[in-house]
C-alpha cells in the first residue's frame, strides 16, 4: 500500500504525517483535533501547549472508549435481536406448518361431511321413494 504525506495544522503547527491513509481523512482528522485543542484552549487559555495536547488526547480517548463501549453493546444487542429474530423464524415456520396440517384436515373433514351428506340423502330417497 502507498505511503502518502499529507500537510496538516494543528494549532498553528504544521506537521507533516506519512500514512497510509487517504489525505482527505487524514486532514478531516487533524480537524478534528485541531477543534477539540481550540475548544479546551478557549476554557483554558493558561494551559500550555503540552498541557493542551495531553488533555486533548484525553478527552479523545474517553470519547473512543465510550464509542467503543456502546458499540459492544450494540453488537450484544444486535446478537440479542439475531437470536431472537431465529427463534421467532423457528416459531413461525411451526405455526405455517401447523396451519397447513390443519388446512388439509379442514379439507379432508368437509369431504368426509359431504361423502357422509350424501350416502344419508341417498338413505332418504331410497326410503321414500
Amino acid at each position: 500500500m502507498e505511503k502518502n504525506k499529507v500537510r496538516v495544522l494543528i494549532n498553528g503547527a504544521a506537521y507533516t504525517l506519512v500514512t497510509h491513509e487517504q489525505p482527505e481523512y487524514v486532514q478531516r482528522v487533524a480537524v478534528a483535533v485541531d477543534k477539540r485543542i481550540r475548544e479546551i484552549k478557549n476554557e483554558n487559555p493558561e494551559l500550555t501547549n503540552t498541557m493542551l495536547a495531553m488533555l486533548t488526547a484525553i478527552n479523545l480517548s474517553d470519547e473512543y472508549i465510550k464509542l467503543e463501549d456502546s458499540t459492544d453493546n450494540m453488537r450484544k444487542q444486535i446478537a440479542e435481536y439475531s437470536k431472537n429474530e431465529a427463534r421467532l423464524s423457528a416459531a413461525l415456520d411451526e405455526c405455517t406448518q401447523r396451519a397447513k396440517e390443519l388446512e388439509k384436515e379442514v379439507q379432508e373433514l368437509k369431504l368426509e361431511l359431504a361423502r357422509s351428506g350424501a350416502q344419508k340423502n341417498n338413505g332418504y330417497y331410497n326410503k321414500h321413494k
